[in-house]
């Protein structure tokens, strides 16, 4: 088996204290990368997930993180840098999902989703990409979502919430033309149906089987099958490949 060794690389993870951001944080420690966990509202989960990763012997730093400040983005990054010399794969998780209709998308909504979905990759892409451009190095990593591919989530409208997730898309590509003769590389995952605890993991049977017939693969998925992706993104098994969408959804989209 070819092994993805991370070793002396440093990766950034926003919203990694649960879900998918746990998993990719853990699995990037066990490829031997340095660790940079932030939690936002629930510190003794970022805790669990940064000692989870020393106690496998890999190295992690905890910090509270709010993507949608941008000063607080700029602090953690300047933190690890002070740390570790450098942040080499910036994963660029958090944010925030919604089904609501278009004709119930007040101001406040609107903002409450693009702000932590868009607005925070850009808050962490301008704090990590200048140091990357200086080494002529460094992996982007975009968690966006099947819905900003299809524009839906499943049976339910969610126009708000896949233009947010959309946007990141759009974002992977431009900001991967940009990068590009620099040597980083910019790339985009679209998970689909993922449980690990949310609202997905406690949905009614007749939702879970309305998702499972649309899902070839006949299961839904897990962080951990994201975090595979992720991996494997922030390595240089992908080195040749920059301004992708990676679709992790059980063939829920195919393009």
């Amino acid at each position: 088996m070819l092994p993805i060794d991370l070793s002396g690389k440093v990766a950034f993870v926003t919203a990694s204290s649960r879900g998918i951001g746990r998993a990719i944080a853990l699995t990037l420690g066990q490829a031997g990368a340095k660790v940079v966990v932030t939690w936002a509202a629930d510190r003794t989960a970022g805790e669990d997930t940064a000692t989870t990763i020393e106690a496998a012997g890999g190295a992690a730093m905890l910090e509270h993180c709010d993507v949608t400040d941008s000063a607080e983005v700029d602090a953690v990054v300047a933190r690890a840098i002070a740390r570790w010399g450098k942040v080499d794969i910036l994963v660029s998780n958090a944010g925030v999902g919604t089904a609501v209709p278009i004709t119930e998308t007040t101001d406040e909504e609107y903002a409450r989703v693009f702000d932590l979905n868009v607005r925070g990759f850009v808050a962490t892409a301008r704090a990590t990409v200048p140091g990357m451009k200086q080494r002529k190095s460094g992996k982007v990593i975009v968690i966006s979502s099947v819905t900003g591919r299809s524009g839906k989530a499943f049976r339910s409208p969610s126009p708000n919430y896949a233009g947010a997730k959309a946007a990141l898309i759009g974002y992977t590509k431009g900001l991967a033309r940009e990068c590009a003769p620099f040597g980083i590389q910019v790339n985009c995952i679209c998970p689909g149906w993922i449980d690990w605890g949310t609202k997905h993991a406690a949905a009614p049977a007749a939702v879970r089987a309305d998702a499972l017939s649309q899902i070839p693969l006949g299961r839904t998925g897990t962080a951990e099958d994201v975090a595979g992706a992720a991996v494997f993104l922030a390595s240089n098994l992908s080195d040749y490949m920059t301004g992708t969408v990676l679709d992790v959804n059980g063939g829920l989209y195919m393009a």
